[in-house]
């Protein structure tokens, strides 16, 4: 190869690379979110900020504590509509805008005792805030439920659980170590006999072994939420009665199945509840089960629906479970505690006449009913 054909082919060569890494200019990058807050990008702040864009419309992701592109978008988008310089960076104008209160600790102002926990875990957990297990535990759980929970009710959003937030969540804190009880005392009877009725209604997870503990404690008061008991870990006659058990003073205490007993229904109405709750809610929370069980029984009181148990599941197109067959489907124990609760005076609705799934509801005037709790994944209405 002569000279002259080498600088030629090196000539070509060169142009080669020129015009590839032109090419390579023009491929677009993965974008990147650098922009973030001025406080540190701890799971707290970052949580607490996606909770208040949540709340405001701006953020459509999981609450999760992680700071991304979705979390640098909804920060720019929320700049631009409230006149601040769109860079993406939550400084103290952006976060007084939010109502973000930084740094975010998180914690309790009387103490992350396990009984302060529990009850804050009990009440966020009935709202539909808090998923986890009410355990007692602080953690990122807990303070994402208290930081959304604060934004969704326009409340300074810092994690910390005081008085206001309290007052809100409708618990009372202690000062003191708390660890519940039962009013005619802890004797391994009557420990058993809550454990058991906690056990079958699904909150009570362990071993039934007659000693009171944490895990119990937990349980109580996880129950006594949802049914709308004041929530401190006590066993008296509400819970009791709630739970459809007869403690004893001298420890003879007794659970029978957890549930009470049914007088005045029919094996074969029993049945059918129990049926509409299966095919209704079978997967949802165990409190759930029983407020479908309730609605039945409220339209039976109602002077708007029939008044009959058999009469309310049969109304035409009254249930997605009668129209699709699976109210013939056989009905688990979890179904007949549920339909037993209920006939004994459990309501976790608090009077509800209707429920819907707000994700596959297609009835247009459901939506026009005033929502009074959400359970699971059902809304309860009137």
């Amino acid at each position: 190869m002569t000279q002259t054909q080498k600088r030629a082919r090196f000539s070509i060569l060169a142009a080669t690379l020129l015009v590839l890494a032109a090419l390579l200019a023009l491929i677009p990058t993965a974008s990147v979110a650098y922009a973030d807050i001025a406080s540190g990008n701890t799971y707290g702040n970052v949580a607490a900020v996606q909770a208040r864009l949540s709340t405001l419309g701006y953020y459509k992701s999981t609450v999760d504590g992680k700071w991304g592109n979705g979390t640098l978008s909804a920060v720019k988008r929320f700049q631009t509509d409230n006149g601040l310089k769109a860079d993406g960076v939550v400084g103290s104008g952006t976060a007084s805008k939010l109502k973000v209160k930084l740094p975010i600790t998180g914690g309790i102002t009387k103490g992350k005792t396990d009984f302060n926990v529990a009850a804050v875990q009990a009440r966020l957990k009935t709202y539909g805030y808090y998923t986890g297990t009410v355990d007692g535990k602080w953690g990122n759980g807990t303070l994402r439920s208290v930081l959304k929970y604060q934004s969704d009710r326009g409340m300074t959003v810092d994690g910390v659980v005081g008085n206001g937030t309290a007052s809100k969540l409708g618990i009372t804190l202690s000062t003191t170590a708390k660890s519940g009880g039962i009013t005619k005392g802890k004797t391994a009877a009557n420990v058993k006999a809550v454990q058991n009725a906690l056990k079958s209604a699904g909150y009570y997870k362990s071993t039934v072994d007659g000693s009171w503990g944490r895990r119990t404690m937990c349980a109580v008061m996880h129950f006594q939420s949802d049914c709308g008991l004041t929530v401190d870990g006590v066993v008296g006659s509400g819970t009791e009665k709630k739970l459809g058990i007869n403690l004893s003073a001298n420890g003879g205490g007794s659970s029978g199945t957890g549930t009470g007993t049914t007088t005045n229904i029919s094996d074969s109405d029993l049945n059918l509840l129990a049926r509409c709750v299966y095919g209704e809610s079978r997967g949802e929370p165990y409190n759930g089960q029983v407020a479908v069980a309730a609605v039945v029984l409220n339209r039976v009181k109602s002077s708007k629906f029939p008044n009959t148990i058999s009469g309310v599941i049969y109304q035409r197109g009254a249930f997605t479970a009668v129209d699709d067959g699976q109210i013939n489907l056989t009905p688990n124990q979890s179904a007949y505690n549920a339909a037993r609760d209920a006939l004994n005076g459990w309501d976790p609705t608090g009077g509800c006449l209707y429920y819907y799934n707000p994700a596959t509801a297609t009835s247009s005037w459901i939506w026009s009913l005033t929502v009074h709790i959400k359970i699971g994944k059902h809304n309860f209405a009137l």
